[in-house]
This record gives C-alpha cells, structure tokens and sequence, in this order.
C-alpha cells in the first residue's frame, strides 16, 4: 500500500508566500482541490461561486489581500482566527500534493515590460539600500521587483562592490 503524498494547503502556504504568488500560482499551476467524494481534482474554471473553481480560491485571496491592506480590529482579528479554527479556511480546499509544487521562488506575478525587468537595476546604491531596510528582508525587496533573492543580492552587491571600487 503506497502512502499518498501530503496535501499542503494554500492556507499554510500563506505563512510562506505572498497572496500576488500564490493567486499567479492558482491561475497557472494546476491548482487541485477535492470533488464531493475526497478525490482531489483540477480545480474548475467555474465563477466565484464554485467553491471547486480557481475564481473561488482567488476571491479568497482577495478577501486576504484586504486584510493587509485595511488590518483588522484586534476584536476582528480574534473572531477571524476563531472562525478558522473552528470551521476552517475556503482556502484549506485548494493546494497541491507536496510532490507537485510550484517552484513558487520562481513565480513573478507582477506584470513587467521588458524594460523595467532591468530599469530597476539602474538605481543607485542608496535607493537599494533603502529599499532594503524598508522591505527588511532579501526576499521580500526582491518580490517589489519580481525577482528572487538571489538576483536582488546579486544586483545589490554588485552595487556595493562598484561604491566601494578605489577605496581603501
């Protein structure tokens, strides 16, 4: 009997991913949920309506999005996580077995014309560092940009390399 791969929830994945990543990765990465019977299936590409469509996962994240954007009350935000716990998350539906993630590091969901993919790697060693303190980490500076880490780091050491060229 071959042991079936865990089922990992966009709902956990909100604790590692932006809501930008993981509505991009809905709409193009075969996000599965379950049928009425417990199969996991495609998920649909039925209206917001359908709780087994993509558009009903998307609404969800839009609801989330909100959240960052206007917080909740603390007295919100404890009924909020009440209800959670209790009847658990739209978003619990949707996901992917662990052995069928995304490469969700790879996933740039903000729409980028060829000249700004590298327009902002033209900015001054100043403007990144800012950037930075205020994104507070690699990753998240990075997702400003739709990069990953990496390339933000690379990007930023080179600058930082370039500022202190000639200084001893």
């Amino acid at each position: 009997m071959s042991k079936e791969p865990r089922w990992i929830s966009i709902e956990r994945l909100l604790d590692d991913y932006s809501i930008p990543v993981l509505a991009e990765a809905v709409d193009k990465f075969n996000v599965q949920t379950h049928d009425k019977t417990g199969r996991r299936i495609l998920a649909t590409e039925g209206d917001e309506n359908d709780i087994q469509s993509k558009t009903f996962a998307i609404a969800h994240l839009a609801q989330r999005r909100t959240f960052e954007i206007d917080p909740l009350t603390e007295e919100e935000q404890y009924w909020f996580d009440e209800k959670i716990q209790t009847h658990g998350s739209a978003l619990d539906l949707f996901g992917w077995p662990n052995d069928q993630l995304p490469d969700f590091k790879k996933i740039q969901p903000h729409y980028q014309s060829e000249d700004e993919v590298e327009r902002w790697t033209k900015r001054s060693l100043q403007e990144f560092e800012e950037e930075l303190k205020s994104a507070q980490s690699l990753t998240k500076a990075g997702e400003i940009h739709g990069v990953s880490r990496q390339r933000y780091s690379q990007v930023i050491n080179k600058k930082r390399t370039e500022n202190n060229f000639g200084k001893s």
